[in-house]
């Protein structure tokens, strides 16, 4: 098995080298790859999810920073984040939210991707706990696909997600189903949809990107084949992605500067409008390329009826959780030391076969363990 993945991967690194850069409509369906267990409610009827995002992790080796204990404490201050919020929650699935490399650092080689990946899965790897995983914006910024990337994911063989489950822009666009405790229908999904990297506007300048048409056309479609297999019933559901959708900073309202208890963005300057549930909103957030607008995801959920909360990552130091008609929103706070932030984390995620629509989550700090100032 592994044979063959090395045979594929020499195949498709090739033409990464010399194609840098965007994602495209990739399909994993044709390549053979065993598929292990279903996830499954445990005996309880619950199901636990860990969240962690924008790892952003590097090998401290390309850091060319004098004072040498730097990066060594980003890096080791980083995986101890991972293995605390790992050992802590005792989760049935780890999801990765995106930016889980620091894929715009120009040093980054091919192996030096390989090795970092294997760095930061290795708390999951040797527990066997199932992994997915989503992109963000920095993880292919370099050229190094996320093809590649997922690759390197999918050698674990306990990773749930795949290279896409249809022909569509991006990658590791799947959905991936929890069965019922007794094994005998699938009882709640869980969407792993690309929100991709960036949008090139006229004057060169880059803008996030979003989900595209034709990623929401398949997430609609295969809702609906769900819902049929579900007795005409929409299966519930959770997704994760990277970039946050437009309405969340369609809650704030424009001000000035002189405004209390404001955020600024981009030389504007914003209040939250939203009714925070709980945790902490620390910056605006950040949604796709504002000169246009990419709300007609969010409608699509709306519309489906089938997800009950949306995790989303890319703004670090933001942990809060609101509700946008009748749909929950979580931010998850960031895991990683080679960016910014002050407080590290992640997010425990608990489903409830017996009461899907009553979802628990728990915001997880993880204290420092060095003294060097990173």
């Amino acid at each position: 098995m592994k044979k063959i993945f090395r045979m594929f991967l020499t195949g498709l690194t090739l033409p990464c080298i010399s194609a840098m850069g965007y994602p495209h409509k990739f399909s994993s369906g044709k390549f053979y790859r065993e598929k292990p267990q279903p996830l499954r409610f445990n005996k309880d009827g619950k199901f636990r999810v860990l969240h962690i995002t924008d790892i952003h992790d590097v090998e401290p080796i390309m850091d060319d920073d004098e004072n040498r204990a730097i990066p060594e404490s980003c890096d080791i201050e980083t995986l101890n984040v991972i293995e605390k919020l790992v050992e802590k929650t005792k989760p049935d699935l780890v999801v990765f939210g995106g930016d889980n490399i620091s894929g715009y650092w120009e040093e980054f080689t091919y192996n030096y991707v390989q090795s970092t990946i294997q760095k930061i899965t290795e708390p999951i790897r040797k527990r066997n706990i199932p992994l997915c995983v989503v992109f963000g914006n920095h993880d292919g910024e370099e050229g190094f696909h996320t093809e590649f990337q997922m690759m390197q994911y999918m050698e674990y063989p306990n990773c749930r997600s795949n290279l896409n489950d249809e022909n569509v822009y991006g990658c590791g666009n799947c959905c991936v189903t929890i069965k019922s405790s007794d094994g005998k229908k699938d009882a709640f999904a869980i969407w792993l949809i690309d929100s991709n990297d960036y949008q090139r506007i006229e004057n060169g300048e880059l803008r996030y990107d979003c989900v595209h048409d034709d990623q929401i056309e398949w997430y609609e479609k295969k809702a609906a084949q769900l819902k049929r297999a579900n007795g005409g019933k929409p299966l519930p559901a959770i997704l994760f992605q990277h970039i946050p959708i437009q309405q969340e900073l369609d809650g704030f309202s424009h001000v000035t500067a002189d405004d209390e208890y404001t955020f600024e963005r981009d030389g504007n300057y914003y209040k939250f409008g939203h009714d925070i549930i709980e945790g902490r909103i620390r910056e605006v957030p950040c949604p796709p390329n504002m000169q246009a607008d990419h709300r007609k995801q969010f409608e699509s959920c709306k519309k489906t009826g089938d997800i009950i909360a949306a995790f989303f990552g890319h703004d670090h130091i933001n942990d809060f959780h609101i509700n946008i008609d009748g749909i929950d929103i979580y931010q998850t706070l960031g895991a990683g030391y080679f960016t910014y932030g002050k407080e590290r984390g992640g997010r425990l995620i608990i489903l409830d076969e017996n009461d899907q629509k009553n979802i628990y989550t728990e915001s997880i700090e993880i204290e420092r363990i060095t003294t060097e100032d990173i």
